[in-house]
């Protein structure tokens, strides 16, 4: 991923994309005067609400809010971050975004493109040979014995490899591609002087990133025979890592996990196990690749969910591997829960004997992450001895120290000495021999707490008084400005970028300003790509309002003036000092004064 990408790259990534060619393939649009109107795709409408201009590149709802420039559609449609939009738009526009290595090129960017398109064409062949009625027909076995319909192969585009040596290399050579190229994108492999397709024989499940590319691929024998001919066979077996794949950066059925609008993922283990749970009707499912969980996949999970709720295998091998993603999600600065499945050894087995109802029960139910180290800790030794308590709050005090949370180490320890029948005191007096006092985590004084809780009642109280026609004002302003400089000019001689109301305004007027500063009109989708989340739309109302009113220097003035009067009435109302008081009215008699001679 770049460090940072230029302002020039994402103009030109703007200016090859065209939002209303991009919000067709979601939305049925209209022309409506200088615009284009259909339904809203981000809420339940009858009447079209949801507008898109072609001359701003900007959409906005008038229903739910919502609003933005082209990229902040796409992060909104394919849940991606800013980044990950803007690659989608980049490919789609054939723009090649420069990577942190020095020695990266346009050759480089061609070869990953190259290796996803044989990738693309691989998974259309892996599917059509298990469709086929003949070649596929003991693929078709296999996942009808595992009760995977034929609506749950298209979704993840399961398919099946032959067992012929090199059938999807003489495809993939019928459409262009050399051997040579084949071996390096991780389908086939160079062996004893002869090259051979590398999946032969296996029911094949497409690796999916964020944006809907084909990265790689996770093949599975049909049959439990680990050896053939002296041989042993792996029973899953991925691509190696190419250009375009990371295992430890991506995750199967992510892709579709990201659209499920869930608060957490559910991660497991297996291929199969996805499959399963999201046939049953829970989406927000992934898992790793046949590696343990990297930081980098933790990250990834944290961007779409708050939680993640780890439902490893309950072999001892399952519960190390919960043991360590736990900490691994924790120093990606997430939290996390684990699933504990009774009489099974994964997902896909306990769901097939006791139904989807038992497994929502079973998340719903899910530990916290402490609690499960505990418990684990707990069922070593016999606390009912006295030599079981000292070895197990031992044990258990190590966890807290781990804890970053003083209320979350508070409630752990007095849980445990309520399981113990041994004094909170000295549960706690061991906990403090075990963590120096650098790490210690103070409990924030109740005046620390209660000078932040005044702060932010100050700002709430300021934000309160801001009145509506005042921000009205300053967006219309900021509208207008951003569209003449002749108007700009009138303004920035008597409101600074600073004076605005809210940070927002102050954002898009320092903007606005630099822009016209440098010689250059603003341009409202590159100014929004500095916005997110709730700031987009009261962002974007400033660009894109269906008002109809002047745009003349009279609008302006009259605009200033009222921003001048609202602000000063809000000094008058807060204001004690009988001086400066007296001040405050004079300005407003002669600003008054100075109005009646306009209309005059």
């Amino acid at each position: 991923m770049p460090r940072r990408i230029s302002d020039e790259i994402i103009s030109n990534i703007c200016d090859e994309n065209d939002i209303i060619d991009y919000v067709s393939q979601y939305v049925t649009l209209k022309k409506t005067g200088r615009d284009y109107s259909g339904l809203c795709p981000f809420h339940s409408e009858k009447s079209p609400s949801f507008h898109v201009s072609r001359e701003k590149q900007l959409f906005h709802c008038f229903g739910c809010g919502a609003s933005g420039n082209l990229v902040q559609f796409v992060m909104r449609t394919e849940n991606l971050d800013f980044v990950d939009a803007l690659k989608l738009l980049a490919d789609r526009a054939g723009i090649v975004i420069p990577e942190d290595d020095e020695n990266f090129s346009s050759a480089d960017h061609e070869k990953k493109k190259r290796i996803l398109a044989m990738n693309k064409y691989a998974a259309r062949f892996f599917y059509d040979c298990l469709k086929d009625p003949k070649t596929g027909q003991n693929a078709q076995q296999y996942f009808k014995k595992r009760s995977i319909s034929w609506k749950t192969i298209t979704v993840y585009g399961l398919g099946y490899a032959s067992d012929r040596r090199d059938v999807l290399l003489k495809y993939l050579a019928s459409k262009g591609f050399k051997t040579d190229e084949v071996v390096e994108a991780g389908l086939a492999v160079s062996r004893d002087g002869r090259i051979y397709d590398k999946f032969r024989d296996r029911v094949m499940f497409p690796i999916i990133d964020v944006r809907g590319n084909v990265i790689g691929f996770g093949g599975r024998i049909m049959h439990n025979n680990k050896e053939i001919n002296g041989y042993k066979i792996p029973k899953y077996l991925n691509s190696p890592e190419t250009p375009v794949f990371d295992k430890g950066r991506n995750l199967f059925s992510l892709n579709l996990a990201k659209n499920s609008k869930s608060s957490d993922i559910i991660l497991c283990e297996g291929y199969m196990d996805v499959i399963s749970v999201y046939q049953a009707g829970i989406q927000n499912i992934v898992a790793t690749l046949g590696t343990a969980i990297t930081e980098n996949q933790a990250k990834l999970m944290l961007r779409y969910a708050g939680e993640i709720l780890i439902c490893y295998d309950s072999d001892e091998a399952g519960i190390k591997a919960a043991l360590r993603a736990i900490d691994i999600i924790a120093d990606a600065g997430g939290r996390s829960r684990v699933i504990r499945l009774n009489n099974a050894k994964d997902p896909d087995e306990y769901i097939n004997k006791n139904g989807i109802e038992k497994f929502r029960e079973a998340v719903k139910n899910a530990i916290p992450a402490t609690e499960f180290k505990i418990s684990l800790i707990k069922n070593k030794y016999d606390i009912t001895y006295t030599n079981g308590k000292i070895l197990f709050i031992d044990e258990a005090v190590d966890v807290f120290t781990h804890l970053k949370d003083a209320v979350e180490i508070d409630a752990y320890i007095t849980k445990t000495a309520e399981d113990t029948g041994i004094s909170r005191d000295a549960i706690f007096s061991k906990y403090r021999e075990k963590t120096s006092k650098s790490s210690y985590k103070k409990i924030p004084n109740k005046t620390e707490y209660q000078k932040k809780s005044a702060q932010r009642q100050r700002e709430t109280e300021k934000k309160e008084r801001v009145s509506a026609s005042l921000l009205e004002a300053e967006k219309r302003l900021l509208g207008l400005i951003s569209q003449s400089k002749k108007l700009y000019k009138i303004a920035v001689s008597q409101i600074g970028e600073a004076e605005f109301s809210t940070d927002v305004y102050r954002r898009i007027a320092k903007s606005i300003y630099d822009s016209y500063s440098n010689g250059m009109p603003p341009d409202p989708a590159m100014i929004l790509n500095a916005f997110s989340g709730s700031d987009i739309s009261e962002a974007s109302e400033v660009f894109y309002n269906l008002e109809i009113y002047s745009g003349d220097e009279a609008t302006v003035r009259e605009l200033l003036y009222t921003i001048k009067l609202e602000k000063l009435n809000i000094r008058i109302s807060t204001e004690t000092d009988a001086a400066i008081l007296a001040q405050l009215f004079t300005e407003r008699q002669r600003l008054l004064d100075e109005k009646n001679t306009w209309e005059e």
